[in-house]
């Protein structure tokens, strides 16, 4: 008959419970990062852009945006980002539509505002030719909107 001790037994049953708990962790880890890997590919493939970009035929370029904030805090927004980069004279157009036209040398942009929600408001800036103008107009607008969040 086989001698059993029990401090053997039980040494040996935690060094091998110790040992599969370490060979599971370590293919759970790989399991987890593979699945992440997975879904972080998945999701920039189906992620939405936050600009719609349309260049037309004659030059004309057209971008459209939704800003988290209300429409008349959009336009002051917009036109400050005119104001404070210098881009062009500003003539507001109609206040009902929250439009605004910009007049630089070279180019001419229309901005107008629509509120979808009582909190969010899309931008749609039409230029007459791709100018560097619109896409620093989105990006002050954008970092605007995010400090605006922030507060």
């Amino acid at each position: 008959m086989m001698d059993y001790d029990l401090s053997k037994a039980l040494k040996l049953g935690t060094l091998s419970g110790f040992i599969v708990a370490v060979v599971f962790s370590f293919l759970m880890a790989a399991v987890l990062l593979l699945m992440r890997k997975a879904r972080s590919a998945r999701t920039e493939k189906s992620k939405p852009e936050s600009t719609i970009t349309h260049k037309h035929e004659n030059g004309m370029l057209d971008k459209t945006f939704i800003l988290l904030m209300d429409r008349v805090i959009a336009l002051e927004v917009l036109v400050h980002s005119v104001i404070d980069q210098k881009l062009g004279n500003i003539k507001h157009g109609d206040k009902d539509k929250r439009t605004i036209t910009v007049y630089a040398p070279e180019h001419t942009i229309d901005i107008s505002i629509t509120q979808l929600t009582d909190h969010t408001s899309e931008v749609k800036i039409k230029a007459n030719t791709y100018s560097p103008s619109v896409k620093k107009i989105i990006n002050y607008t954008k970092m605007k909107e995010s400090s605006f969040l922030n507060y």
